[in-house]
């Protein structure tokens, strides 16, 4: 009878155990709607009124994580009315918070169509990546599901081709690439949220990929 390759127990719960977190529904439409809204500022805004902006509420949503710290009482609150929170979100920045920083980043480090595309990419992918990812049980990479970020990338894609109706940004070749860089920074295990990881690194490969 043929053995089965034996798997070492650390190695197999890496890879192919860890639990499948439950899908928030206000928290993906929160990530679809507010995700969203920054790329379509970009695009509607005048540029210097966006930047500024971005700045604005970046220093507010610091300055609301320092609260949230220092005082535990504004941090209670905020938790028992915003149903948006990850769990370890109760003691870690959130991820809006990183969104912000992110956006801004973005848009004072890249041109105006490859910074709307990778937020996109995140708006979309991201929420589309944890519904269908979080009802397929099969092996995992990563704590992810490998449907999970197949439908990442396609979602980002569909993203950024409704996108090129817009006449700033094109349809370009490197929007293939750029959404699946994108679905590969939120799958692999980086030490940075994805919210700040993947619009960043899809951002930069497709200013990379538009000098060649």
């Amino acid at each position: 009878m043929r053995r089965e390759a034996k798997i070492p127990e650390p190695l197999r719960e890496f890879i192919f155990d860890p639990p499948v977190a439950p899908t928030i529904w206000p928290r993906r439409v929160f990530h679809v709607i507010a995700g969203s809204s920054i790329p379509v500022g970009v695009l509607f805004l005048p540029m210097a009124l966006v930047q500024w902006l971005l700045i604005v509420f970046s220093i507010v949503a610091v300055t609301l994580e320092a609260g949230r710290a220092m005082m535990p009482p504004m941090n209670d609150l905020l938790l028992r009315w915003l149903p948006f929170f990850k769990p370890q979100e109760r003691v870690q920045v959130t991820g809006a918070t990183y969104l912000w920083i992110s956006a801004t980043i973005s848009v004072f480090a890249f041109d105006k169509d490859t910074a709307v595309l990778g937020l996109l990419f995140l708006a979309f992918g991201d929420p589309v990546a944890a519904l269908v990812g979080g009802r397929d049980h099969r092996a995992r990479i990563f704590g992810k599901s490998i449907a999970g970020s197949s439908a990442f990338v396609v979602a980002a894609i569909a993203a950024g081709a409704g996108a090129s109706l817009h006449p700033d940004i094109p349809l370009a070749w490197w929007l293939v690439p750029g959404a699946v860089t994108a679905a590969i920074a939120e799958l692999l295990p980086i030490p940075f949220d994805d919210n700040l990881s993947v619009p960043l690194a899809a951002a930069g490969i497709m200013a990379l990929l538009a000098m060649i």
